[in-house]
């Protein structure tokens, strides 16, 4: 579908024919339309080719446009009849669809590969890719087909994740964990990694209830802390929030409950208590930045949370967090 798509793009309305297009300052004569399943990419051929010449549709692999004047090459899990990806002449097809590709000016040509057919990236390795990322059963893998130095920018740069303060201001009591493994200080707020496609408060929100049994409603980031060097060697940022806690139907917050396999106790802890002790000058309980973080609980000070539309089309409404701003009377 993505490659009769592509027919419709370049030809508006035409369903057979021949079409002329100017590309990068060359000029490429494309073919009679295909049917659907065909790679029309990869039927644009220089004006230099001689009319006569039969293009052989079978050295290629379908590939489709993708993103940045990209085209992808997407191996389906098994093999089938007639199957183009199959692993004996699996390497000289993916080099002829790299010649065509660049043919065609194409910025990169990307390759995603099934672990049920792993084989195959050794010979993606030989035609000079190189992995990009892997999720779940599928790696990705990249190669540059411009001049000069690659421009595919790194996978997952950064990770994100999230903190609660949550402080129940009928007892003067902040919500506070201490973990089964790796306590830096005696106790800590809540929070965790945000997942993907979370927004930042449905994150916290989350955390909090998984880590203590308390739901809450989302008030405002209060700070973020920016580091490097993190898990997988990965960047992180990590949002300090504001929560309120909500009271159960008898008007009162109840007591958090532990998440059985990470937290070993979860409690309200007196919010002096917890102040002397990120205040403290002891350096192995004092916690600099929780102890910055109190001073802006203290002033008031929240960043706000705002939803705005995109001018990307089709993407959908985001949440925009920015300082305070007063209110000015038209």
């Amino acid at each position: 579908a993505a490659f009769h798509s592509y027919c419709a793009s370049v030809a508006p309305g035409r369903v057979g024919g021949s079409h002329s297009v100017g590309w990068g300052g060359s000029k490429f004569r494309r073919m009679p339309c295909r049917p659907i399943g065909t790679p029309l990419l990869s039927s644009f051929v220089t004006d230099d080719a001689t009319r006569s010449e039969e293009y052989d549709w079978d050295a290629i692999l379908p590939f489709e446009k993708n993103h940045h004047n990209s085209v992808k090459v997407i191996v389906p899990d098994e093999e089938r009849e007639n199957d183009p990806f199959h692993l004996a002449n699996f390497r000289a097809k993916l080099e002829a669809t790299v010649a065509t590709a660049e043919q065609l000016r194409k910025s990169a040509l990307w390759l995603e590969i099934p672990i049920s057919r792993a084989r195959l990236m050794e010979e993606a390795s030989r035609a000079g890719f190189e992995f990009h990322h892997a999720e779940g059963n599928v790696a990705t893998l990249s190669k540059w087909l411009l001049e000069g130095s690659s421009r595919i920018p790194t996978f997952a740069t950064h990770q994100v994740g999230v903190g609660a303060i949550v402080i129940d201001s009928s007892t003067d009591e902040i919500l506070c964990v201490r973990e089964k493994r790796r306590n830096y200080r005696p106790w800590k707020i809540p929070g965790g990694l945000a997942e993907l496609g979370e927004d930042l408060d449905e994150a916290v929100i989350r955390e909090v209830y998984e880590e203590t049994g308390i739901k809450c409603r989302f008030v405002s980031v209060l700070g973020v802390r920016h580091i490097h060097g993190s898990q997988f060697g990965r960047s992180d940022l990590f949002f300090v929030c504001r929560l309120e806690p909500i009271p159960n139907d008898n008007g009162e917050v109840p007591q958090p409950i532990a998440q059985e396999d990470e937290i070993e106790e979860a409690k309200f802890l007196p919010l002096a208590e917890y102040r002397d002790m990120v205040q403290s000058d002891d350096s192995n309980i004092g916690h600099p930045m929780m102890s910055r973080i109190m001073e802006v609980v203290d002033q008031s000070s929240n960043i706000q949370r705002m939803i705005v539309p995109s001018v990307v089309p089709g993407r959908k409404l985001s949440p925009l967090y920015h300082a305070p701003i007063d209110s000015v009377a038209s």
